[in-house]
C-alpha cells in the first residue's frame, strides 16, 4: 500500500478538480439524464482512483477505466442533442435578445402576427435566436436584415412564395433570415401525425437555446418548442404569456407551468 500521504492527497485533489470540471460542464444542461450520468461517472472515477492509489492494483483500474470509456462513448451517442446544445452554449457569445425597453412591444407584435398567420391558415416556422447563434442555419436560407413586421412575415409565409416552406430566424427583434433549413428532430414521437414543420421546430431547439414557433397550415394551431420540448395547440393568450415567461419578460406572478398541460404531443400537423 502506498504510504506517501502527500501524494495521496495530491491525487485526491486532482480527482476533485476533474469531477468539479465535469459538473460545471454538465450543469449547463438541467436534464435529469445528465445528472444521473454525472453521478455514475463520478463514482467510477472515485473507485478507479481509490483502487489505484491505496491498493496499488494494476489490472482492475485498467478494466474500470475501459468500462468508464465505453460508458462515456455510449452517453455521447445517447445525449447527442444535449451535448450539441452544451458545446454551442459554451462557445457562444453573450447576447441580449432585443433592445432594452422594446422587448414586450416586439412580443406583442409577434403575437399579433402569429394570430394572423393562424387565421389565414398560413403554415409558419419561426426561431427566436438567443445566446447561441444560429449562423449555420442562417446560411442555408436567404439572409436579410429587415425590421420585423406582420406584413413582411405574412408575405414570406404566403403559400405561393418561394420561401414559405423554410423557417424564419429572428434576432434582436429583426428578421435576419428566411427560407432557412432547420434540423429535423430524430427523437421518437408516439404521435405519428407530427409533421416535418413541428419536427424542425423541435430540432432547432435541441441544438440551441432558441425558441421556435410553429403555425399549422391545416388548423391554424399555435405551438412553441424550447429545449427540445413541444407545447402544442396553445390559445393566443397562453402563447403570449408563455413566450414572455420563456424570455424572462413576464411578471413575477406569471407561472410558466400553467401551459404545461399543453405540452403533450400534438395530434395533427401539416407538412
Amino acid at each position: 500500500m502506498i504510504t506517501n500521504n502527500w501524494s495521496n492527497w495530491q491525487v485526491l485533489a486532482e480527482l476533485g478538480i476533474i469531477i468539479l470540471g465535469i459538473y460545471l460542464v454538465i450543469r449547463q444542461n438541467k436534464s435529469q439524464k445528465w445528472s444521473r450520468f454525472f453521478i455514475i461517472l463520478s463514482i467510477l472515477l472515485i473507485i478507479i482512483t481509490v483502487t489505484s492509489v491505496y491498493f496499488n492494483l494494476k489490472l482492475i483500474p485498467w478494466f474500470l477505466m475501459a468500462v468508464t470509456f465505453f460508458l462515456t462513448m455510449s452517453m455521447i451517442v445517447v445525449f447527442q442533442p444535449e451535448l450539441r446544445r452544451i458545446l454551442a452554449r459554451l462557445g457562444s457569445r453573450a447576447f441580449s435578445f432585443i433592445s432594452e425597453g422594446k422587448d414586450k412591444e416586439f412580443i406583442d407584435s409577434l403575437t399579433d402576427t402569429v394570430r394572423q398567420l393562424g387565421a389565414k391558415r398560413y403554415g409558419g416556422l419561426l426561431a427566436i435566436e438567443r445566446k447561441i447563434e444560429l449562423k449555420p442555419h442562417l446560411e442555408t436560407g436567404i439572409q436579410l436584415d429587415a425590421q420585423f413586421s406582420s406584413e413582411l412575415i405574412l408575405t414570406i409565409f404566403h403559400p405561393k412564395t418561394e420561401l414559405h416552406d423554410g423557417g424564419i430566424i429572428l434576432r434582436a427583434g429583426r428578421v435576419v433570415g428566411a427560407g432557412c433549413l432547420f434540423p429535423v428532430s430524430q427523437r421518437e414521437i408516439s404521435d405519428r401525425s407530427i409533421g416535418l414543420r413541428h419536427r424542425a421546430g423541435i430540432g432547432i431547439t435541441e441544438e440551441s437555446d432558441s425558441i421556435s414557433i410553429m403555425i399549422s397550415e391545416e388548423s391554424g394551431s399555435i405551438s412553441i418548442s424550447h429545449a427540445g420540448k413541444l407545447e402544442h395547440d396553445l390559445d393566443l393568450e397562453s402563447f403570449h404569456k408563455r413566450l414572455l415567461s420563456l424570455l424572462d419578460l413576464g411578471d413575477e406572478n406569471d407561472n410558466g407551468d400553467e401551459t404545461e398541460s399543453n405540452s403533450s404531443e400534438p395530434t395533427e400537423d401539416n407538412n
